[in-house]
């Protein structure tokens, strides 16, 4: 998925135009997930990756199966430094999941790595990648 193309379709002629829209953290969630995918992908691996949601409304964005039944959560936001309460649909899916989350991370733009209080990872993208 290429969503340089997506946002010149979408009619944004300039970073900057996108990065001020209402738009900018769909287009962030689309572009992380197109990373991870690359990434799986030519490493040969075949993980699911989907979306997760509750009828009340707490969602992950992408949750990865990994062997044994564990699974690693990720939430996309578009800021640069996300608190606890940017974490809360990752701590709604591991209440849910009972021990299958083994790894919960927000991806954004921040230059430095942190931990929530919750115990969720907050780091950019590069590092996220590197930690998959």
């Amino acid at each position: 998925m290429d969503t340089g193309l997506a946002a010149f379709l979408s009619g944004f002629r300039s970073e900057g135009e996108l990065f001020a829209s209402s738009l900018a953290g769909a287009f962030w969630e689309s572009y992380v997930y197109g990373q991870i995918i690359r990434k799986e992908t030519s490493r040969g691996g075949s993980r699911p990756v989907y979306y997760w949601r509750t009828v009340s409304g707490p969602e992950v964005d992408l949750v990865i199966e990994q062997a044994g039944g564990a699974v690693v959560a990720i939430e996309c936001k578009w800021k640069g430094h996300p608190d606890i309460a940017d974490a809360a649909g990752l701590r709604a899916l591991a209440e849910a999941e009972k021990g299958r989350v083994t790894e919960k991370y927000v991806v954004c733009r921040t230059q430095v790595t942190y931990k929530l209080p919750d115990g969720t990872w907050v780091m950019n993208l590069s590092e996220l990648l590197n930690n998959l």
